[in-house]
Formats: structure tokens, sequence, C-alpha cells
């Protein structure tokens, strides 16, 4: 975001009281990752993410942030998920959120490679509307033209952490904070 890397991060949890070493990684791999053990928490996570984990987790106290979801739809007469009638839908694979407000109808798309794959698809006429959250949608290019957003539900995010490390939450919490408040000075920053 500022082009600092992961290192603001890193001191954020350090100041917090915790020694970590911050990787990158994809979005559709992190559940895999906490899974096996290869990582021990999540900066940034929706709520019910402990689903995706065959490994238990706990929610950090301190909310990320607040999303939308959204419906991406073409101009027109859509103006929620209740208008849809045999549009074929693309969600993101694995997406808990969405297959469940989509759980009753009958045209949706499993997409994987996520939302860069959907809008792609989107674009093609391949698919007819997209679900995805409003902050997939804007790093992929937003809204194409001849489409609109609506949103449809929010969606909370959290910082999970492995709950083999219990004892470090008060300090992941601290640094999540921490980390949080060094976002919000670069946007000051930036006005």
């Amino acid at each position: 975001m500022t082009g600092d890397g992961i290192e603001p991060y890193r001191s954020a949890m350090q100041q917090g009281g915790l020694c970590v070493k911050p990787v990158r990684m994809p979005l559709a791999r992190v559940a895999q990752a906490l899974s096996h053990g290869e990582i021990d928490g999540v900066f940034a996570e929706l709520e019910g993410f402990q689903q995706n984990v065959d490994r238990p987790i706990l929610r950090g106290n301190i909310r990320v942030g607040l999303v939308d979801g959204m419906l991406v739809v073409p101009l027109g007469k859509i103006s929620g998920i209740d208008d849809l009638k045999d549009e074929t839908v693309g969600v993101w694979l694995g997406a808990k959120w969405s297959n469940a407000l989509l759980a009753d109808y009958p045209n949706v798309v499993h997409v994987p490679r996520g939302p860069e794959m959907m809008q792609k698809m989107l674009r093609y006429g391949r698919l007819d509307a997209i679900l995805l959250d409003n902050y997939s949608l804007s790093v992929t290019g937003g809204v194409p033209d001849g489409f609109q957003a609506v949103p449809v539900m929010s969606l909370s995010v959290y910082s999970w952490l492995a709950a083999d490390h219990a004892d470090l939450l008060p300090a992941f919490d601290k640094g999540t904070e921490l980390f949080l408040q060094t976002i919000i000075e670069w946007r000051q920053k930036g006005k």
C-alpha cells in the first residue's frame, strides 16, 4: 500500500509483542497453508474463515474491516439476488458466504483462480453476473462498462491465529490494532 512491502506489518506486530515473519500469498491458498502448519496466522480473512481450515484457529478480537458483498450485473432491472431469474452467476471457488447466499439459486458457476478470472469470464460473456466482495472487485479493475455493482450484504474481516498459539492472542490483537493505525495514517497522508 505504501511501497514499503510487508515491513510495516512486521514492525507493528513487534511493537505489539510478537516476532513474526510475514509471508505474502494468494488468498485462495491461505486456508491450505494454515491447515498444513505452513503459517500460524492471517492478517485479514472474512468472518467464518475457520470453516475453511482443517486446524483449530481463533478469530482475533479486532475487526480489520467491513467489506460489502457485491452482485455485479448488467445495467438494467436487477437490483438484488431476488431479481435473478436464469442468469449464470460466477462465485469464487470456496467462498462460503457467496455459496450460502446463492444456496437455492440453480445457475451458479464456481470459478477457480478468483476475482480476476471471474472478471475475464464476465467480460467475455461466459458469465452473466458475478458475486464478490467490493475490495476484490476494486483490485481487479472495478465494475466493467455496461454493468453495475449492487451491494447485497456486509462482510466482517478479522485476523486469525492458530489455536495452539492462543496465549499469544492478546499480543496478536495489539499488533493488529497498531497495523490498522498505520494504515489510517497512510490514508490521511494521501489525502
